[in-house]
């Protein structure tokens, strides 16, 4: 267990020194939801009335930081194919080192700039927008599970893949419907019945209904629900990252 922590630890920080030097990420990930919210949120508010009482501004906003985080979190399986060409990925694989270590550290380091960017960009809505943080501990376990899941399933995809160009094709045919079912554009009652029942098999709905429960104080799936379905997604998709990563080091 403490080698495990040890080398978590290690990768953690080279994760985090990745995350501090990639200036253009961040700059990338702040304009977008802006960008997003004024344009979107506010040429739609007046012609969008939501069942949940909330403006579409606010709405809009707690799901797109929802799309930023899922989003920025599957790029964990980009770094991954990034470690695999500079040849880092085999000499992780090759010495001693857990592969629950790697999927750790690359969780704990996105985790880290998710609640980072999460910080900035609440800062910055809660001005314009009626984002406030109502509910703190809803907000940072939805932040925690949807970031394990999506770090978890960059990095499955990602250890099949060889190619960067390859894995954004794939990852965006898996996601894409994802966030178009999930709320964040929409609320998921206002969906026609097929379409809604798709949205409750969706794992990301759990988490942005959480996630806007914590920012608005609104949701539209009992809470004990979404509780429990992230904390079921986030083991076994953590699971599933650390198999992948397994079968790679038995494939050397």
């Amino acid at each position: 267990m403490i080698v495990l922590l040890g080398d978590t630890l290690t990768l953690f920080r080279r994760e985090a020194i990745r995350y501090r030097r990639d200036r253009a990420y961040w700059v990338g990930q702040m304009v977008f939801p802006l960008a997003a919210v004024g344009f979107f949120g506010f040429g739609l508010n007046d012609v969008v009335e939501l069942p949940t009482g909330t403006d579409y501004v606010g709405h809009l906003a707690s799901g797109i930081l929802v799309l930023v985080i899922s989003s920025g979190a599957v790029g964990g399986g980009f770094s991954l194919i990034e470690d695999r060409e500079t040849g880092f990925l085999r000499a992780l694989l090759i010495a001693p080192v857990a592969p629950a270590s790697i999927v750790l550290a690359k969780m704990a380091a996105r985790l880290a700039a998710s609640l980072l960017l999460v910080a900035m960009l609440l800062a910055i809505l809660a001005t314009f927008t009626a984002l406030r943080l109502p509910e703190p501990a809803a907000l940072l376990g939805a932040i925690t599970a949807v970031t394990a899941v999506f770090v978890s399933l960059g990095i499955a995809i990602a250890s099949r893949l060889r190619r960067l160009e390859s894995f954004r094709l794939f990852a965006a045919l898996v996601t894409v419907p994802l966030y178009l079912f999930s709320g964040i554009f929409y609320p998921i009652t206002t969906l026609p019945s097929p379409m809604r029942w798709l949205s409750y098999g969706n794992p990301l709905s759990y988490g942005v209904d959480l996630f806007r429960f914590g920012l608005l104080g609104i949701h539209e799936i009992p809470l004990a629900t979404s509780a429990v379905m992230l904390a079921l997604l986030s083991v076994g998709a953590t699971v599933l990252a650390v198999a992948s990563l397994n079968h790679q080091r038995a494939d050397r």
